[in-house]
């Protein structure tokens, strides 16, 4: 049988468990901290121009299927373009 700890009056409630600690589930990449994820070591995060050149990439390889499909390639590419420029 569990220990009930110190009891509030009245309330039926414990202020404090004696015994068994509480479960607490863990972020799986950190088990020494719960619900706090760790991020691992690993290689270092694009700059803002590397995921502009790759946006761009990504806008050249897409094929459009309609005009209008086309013509908003063609502004995303200038809009792309024009970031990279300043």
């Amino acid at each position: 049988m569990a220990k009930l700890g110190i009891q509030k009056r009245g309330t039926g409630k414990a202020i404090r468990i004696t015994g068994q600690k509480p479960f607490l589930p863990s972020h799986p990449s950190n088990p020494g901290s719960p619900n706090k994820p760790k991020f691992r070591d690993g290689g270092r995060t694009n700059t803002k121009r590397e995921n502009r050149l790759e946006e761009l990439g990504r806008v050249d390889a897409e094929r459009a299927r309609t005009s209008r499909g086309k013509r908003n390639l063609k502004d995303e590419k200038r809009r792309i373009v024009n970031e990279l420029k300043k």
